[in-house]
């Protein structure tokens, strides 16, 4: 019994049996919004539109209709964060949400332009969008540094201490630049002078009492196939 209790524990925390289900997002900018190329709007398309609702939510909108990317300020080849600065992204999330988890989606295959590191940070309505203290991070993407790669279809999924947040910042610490970004170091691709994301999104963390149900139905379930 005490088997099947841990058993069903772990598929109601890890998700496996219900599904993944995510906050929606009142609206999100970024800090280069006056010169994006692709809108940070394009960030929270959510699920059936920027992600598919199915697991494993891969995505599934991308090019200049789901994707965020800054200008190329610096020109081409250089690297943008090192000649720019760190791009910073807000996701309003209208209310007081408990938070716990951030996916996240690649920039691009075929270019360095996608960031590959990132970190956080949390306020709450009372203290206003970056007026928190609360913060989580540095988190890596999926990918490559040294050919400059990186995963543009996959859920990546980042775990943090539990928070209560309104407002959520990230901040791109870096890309996937490899120097001198153009390509020309064999193996590698051309990029890393924009700053880019495909789609970003907040898993809801489930009611205590939603728990307990899906424990309840695992039990069941479980005894059920034993018999």
């Amino acid at each position: 019994m005490k088997r099947l209790v841990a058993l069903a524990v772990a598929a109601c925390i890890s998700g496996t049996a219900i599904g993944a289900d995510f906050y929606p997002i009142a609206g999100a900018s970024s800090s280069t919004g006056g010169s994006d190329l692709w809108p940070a709007s394009n960030l929270i398309q959510g699920p059936g539109v920027g992600f598919d609702a199915a697991e494993p939510h891969a995505k599934i909108l991308g090019g200049a209709d789901g994707n965020w990317v800054t200008a190329a300020d610096a020109g081409f080849p250089s690297d943008y964060i090192e000649q720019v600065g760190q791009p910073v992204l807000t996701f309003d999330l209208g209310s007081d949400v408990a938070l716990n988890e951030i996916s996240v989606w690649g920039y691009a295959a075929t270019n360095s332009n996608g960031a590959s590191e990132f970190t956080l940070k949390f306020s709450t309505a009372a203290e206003g969008a970056g007026g928190g203290s609360a913060s989580a991070g540095p988190f890596a993407l999926a990918g490559d540094l040294t050919l400059g790669t990186n995963d543009d279809t996959s859920r990546q999924s980042f775990s943090y201490d539990m928070v209560t947040a309104r407002y959520v910042e990230m901040t791109i610490t870096d890309n996937f630049f490899n120097a001198p970004g153009d390509g020309s170091v064999a193996g590698s691709i051309a990029g890393g002078d924009r700053a880019g994301l495909g789609e970003v999104a907040f898993q809801q963390v489930p009611e205590p009492s939603s728990v307990i149900l899906a424990l309840l139905g695992s039990l069941a379930l479980m005894r059920f196939r034993k018999r």
